[in-house]
């Protein structure tokens, strides 16, 4: 395992769309959702939940969801990838508590937390995914049976890459934080 520092590992990250052939492992896939299912969540609801893909006929599936978007191109690189990890949140966990008043929004916050230790994760293993957002989410409900009480949030492709995307510019601190008001 690699363990980066923390400061190199955010820095690191990167969107890939170039994965090789070859495969991920149980232990690198438990080590990517552990690291997932430990992000914080409001109330410890823990509404994220996760669908693992790994046969050919059922990635197809997932990327046939990308296709069937008018105005968007297929997300082709999703198809090199070996795991495809489809991440979905659960609003109606927060049914009963005080959280419940804005389940819809904590929920969603909860699941893009979790998706981001996930991609840390996969960076730390020296492998790489992408965070996919566009997505036919009632495509690909019926394909993978997902109840309607889940919301799919996002396709994330993993595998190994030979990779060596540069880091894009960012904005400077200056330009995007403010200090007390606006």
């Amino acid at each position: 395992m690699i363990n980066l520092e923390f400061s190199e590992l955010v820095k690191k990250r990167r969107s890939i769309h170039f994965y090789t052939d070859e495969p991920v492992t149980e232990d690198e896939l438990n080590y990517i959702l552990e690291a997932a299912r430990w992000a914080p969540s409001a109330g410890n609801v823990q509404p994220t939940r996760f669908i693992v893909v790994r046969k050919e006929e059922t990635r197809q599936k997932v990327w046939k969801s990308t296709t069937k978007i008018k105005g968007v191109n297929p997300q082709n690189f999703i198809l090199k990838a070996p795991v495809h990890i489809i991440v979905l949140t659960e609003p109606t966990a927060y049914k009963g508590r005080q959280s419940q008043v804005k389940s819809e929004l904590f929920s969603i916050q909860d699941s893009s937390a979790a998706i981001m230790n996930l991609l840390l994760a996969v960076t730390d293993l020296g492998m790489g995914a992408c965070w996919v957002g566009l997505f036919n989410q009632e495509s690909l409900r019926e394909d993978l049976q997902i109840p309607s009480y889940l919301i799919p949030v996002a396709i994330i492709p993993v595998g190994h890459t030979q990779s060596k995307e540069k880091p894009r510019k960012r904005k400077p601190l200056k330009d995007i934080v403010f200090y007390e008001t606006m």
